[in-house]
């Protein structure tokens, strides 16, 4: 029991130097929101660290699909989910999932037995590596995007317009009038005689048809 004890002293600066070299060689990106560092490429392996939006991780490589990428914060090392990590580029902060081709980041591959045996020994999910040795490697995930926070107490969304009852018909609409209809005729008096208080119309004598 004194012998391990002993490795696993001896084992931390070892690790810590290892890590403080790698972070001064590693390109320097930033968490865009609340992370979390895996012991491996997918959500499905062991949680090492919670990081706060803003943090500065050192990048030591990212996967050829920029999914995923290498990291190391202080004493930690793990794997962040690269749409949640912004590289500065050109003035301009860049998300690694979608531009890390054009970076210059290296290129990285995880292989979970050297990994593990470099930088997590003495965690409580160590000495269950066989269980993530010898399973199929979990797929290449992102992790579940964050829910929306509810509203604060109080606060009530506003009500929504009520539908028509059913059954009912809308009110018809006016018609306009009619343009360029002709006035209505007058009716001709009945008999076709002129109306009382009218003059005849003189007629012709016979010598003035002549």
């Amino acid at each position: 029991m004194a012998t391990v004890t002993r490795a696993r002293l001896c084992s931390c600066p070892i690790i810590l130097s290892l890590a403080l070299a790698l972070a001064a060689s590693a390109q320097t990106a930033y968490t865009t929101q609340d992370v979390n560092v895996h012991a491996g490429p997918s959500k499905d392996y062991p949680l090492v660290a919670w990081l706060r939006p803003g943090t500065q991780v050192a990048v030591a490589g990212c996967l050829s699909t920029w999914t995923w990428c290498d990291v190391v914060v202080g004493p930690n090392r793990g794997w962040v989910y690269a749409r949640y990590l912004a590289y500065p580029y050109q003035n301009q902060n860049v998300p690694i999932i979608s531009g890390g081709a054009s970076l210059g980041l290296p290129i990285v591959t995880f292989s979970i037995v050297p990994y593990w045996n470099s930088y997590y020994r003495g965690r409580p999910w160590y000495g269950n590596r066989p269980h993530w040795q010898y399973r199929p490697p979990p797929s290449v995930s992102p992790p579940s995007p964050p829910r929306p926070k509810p509203p604060p107490p109080g606060i009530r969304p506003p009500p929504q317009p009520k539908p028509p009852p059913s059954g009912t018909r809308p009110p018809p609409k006016p018609k306009p009038p009619s343009e360029g209809a002709p006035p209505p005729r007058p009716n001709p008096p009945s008999g076709g005689r002129p109306p009382p208080g009218t003059k005849p119309v003189p007629q012709p004598s016979p010598a003035q048809q002549q």
